[in-house]
């Protein structure tokens, strides 16, 4: 209860004395699920973009305990990178998974995105709603939302946290036994960082049930930001191997130099055995350091990394794009009749 790395629904369910997966079904699961139907039911609320309650409620479950979850896992992933980093003679990062436990940040998450779904989605009251449906409409946006700036806050704090390990004098390993130098769990740990986050914004904004201008921007606005906080710890993981590379190219080419100046100094003569070998051993030093790699990825990674995020985002136009092609029918069939005149 006192740890203070955990996240603030981790010490709730501390505090009540509950496991997490029981704290995910009271915290994540029943509020949304109750509030959803009661609008849905006793006051013809509509409460997410497919305006159908059999598809809008699993979808909705969904993506709140996947948030719930991913959160928790995010967490201590970057708390077990800390220890390797550690490992590898990093003193204390200055910015630490700790501060997650400050609600103040969350709030703060929770208001800008409060903020975005005003601006890009709907407006906060819509004329087509009473007083009441709109209080309950925006009772179980403004809890989801609060559950998903959780998220979204772990998933930027954990990026820059890899960031900052990355600038960090790290003891790298030896290149002739790990062609990253050490780095590799940083990138892979980044790869599972924005997988998790993709899965969690196409939940979130699922286009490929409900096409739109207002959808396709707001995964614009999600996403775009989030491959830019994937791609910056690689960046700086990037320069750090090739400055390696460079060194030890650099210390290997003063040697060849050198040995070479005695090659030509020897003229027409043979060579000594003990420089034949200098120079095979540089040789062979030069082949080690050309293999190592300029990204912390090896191609299985890289593989992986296309298939993650590549054929989704594919995906995902081109079922839109298909959709839309189509006449968009879709959300127009799933709207139920009585609930027509509150649609937006």
């Amino acid at each position: 209860m006192d740890d203070s790395s955990n996240l603030w629904f981790e010490r709730l369910y501390a505090r009540v004395g509950v496991p997490f997966w029981a704290g995910v079904a009271l915290v994540g699961f029943l509020p949304p699920l109750l509030l959803t139907l009661l609008g849905y039911y006793a006051y013809g609320v509509k409460t997410d973009f497919t305006g159908d309650i059999s598809l809008g409620v699993p979808l909705l479950l969904a993506n709140i305990v996947y948030i719930l979850s991913s959160s928790r896992y995010i967490r201590r992933r970057v708390e077990r990178l800390d220890h390797y980093a550690t490992s590898m003679g990093a003193d204390k990062l200055p910015i630490r998974t700790g501060y997650l436990s400050d609600f103040r940040l969350v709030v703060v998450t929770w208001v800008v995105l409060l903020a975005i779904g005003a601006l890009v989605l709907e407006p906060v009251f819509n004329p087509g709603y009473s007083l009441l449906q709109n209080l309950l409409r925006e009772l179980l946006y403004s809890y989801t939302r609060l559950l998903q700036a959780t998220f979204l806050l772990v998933f930027l704090s954990s990026m820059i946290a890899i960031y900052s390990m990355g600038r960090l004098p790290l003891r790298l390993k030896v290149f002739t036994d790990d062609r990253t130098l050490g780095l590799k769990p940083f990138a892979t740990t980044s790869l599972h960082l924005i997988t998790i986050y993709v899965v969690a914004i196409l939940l979130t904004f699922p286009i490929f049930l409900y096409p739109s201008f207002a959808v396709e921007l707001s995964l614009t606005i999600f996403l775009v930001p989030g491959l830019f906080f994937f791609l910056a710890p690689l960046i700086g993981l990037h320069k750090k191997m090739s400055e390696v590379r460079a060194e030890k190219s650099a210390m290997v080419g003063v040697r060849h130099s050198r040995v070479m100046s005695e090659v030509e100094a020897a003229g027409e003569g043979p060579l000594s055995e003990g420089l034949v070998n200098e120079l095979l051993a540089i040789d062979a030093i030069k082949r080690e350091i050309h293999q190592i790699h300029d990204w912390p990825f090896d191609i299985g990674t890289i593989a992986r990394l296309t298939g993650i995020l590549g054929a989704p985002l594919v995906a995902t136009v081109l079922a839109a794009y298909l959709i839309r092609l189509s006449g968009s029918r879709l959300p127009v069939i799933m709207v139920p009749k009585k609930a027509t005149k509150y649609s937006n």
